[in-house]
């Protein structure tokens, strides 16, 4: 499962989440992740410079979830423990998809 909920013993308000946030982005970052909506609407915060690999990778009328990606392109298995999803291992990915689809497509240059 994915997500923070009071099962894990997490104390802290949304305000706070948002505040911490906001000392680490800027107006100027960029950030890159999956499915990026849900977590900022969670956050209920809004960002101009997104990224999402979920929408960059969009094909056949559906979102292709991360794992699938990663294992198609980079030849990376992720989300594989029970525990859930590793929010580090997902943000890397999500971070190498990009830079391989740079890689990859024509007349772009990085």
């Amino acid at each position: 499962s994915s997500g923070i909920n009071a099962e894990y013993g997490v104390k802290a308000k949304l305000f706070d989440a948002q505040k911490a946030l906001y000392k680490l982005i800027t107006i100027d970052c960029i950030l890159v992740g999956h499915s990026l909506e849900s977590d900022l609407h969670a956050l209920q915060m809004i960002h101009r410079n997104v990224v999402d690999t979920s929408l960059v990778f969009y094909g056949g009328g559906y979102k292709r979830g991360l794992a699938t990606l990663s294992a198609e392109c980079l030849g990376r298995i992720i989300q594989s423990a029970d525990a859930g999803h590793d929010s580090t291992e997902d943000a890397v990915a999500a971070l190498d998809l990009m830079k391989h689809k740079l890689k990859t497509t024509d007349n772009v240059k990085i």
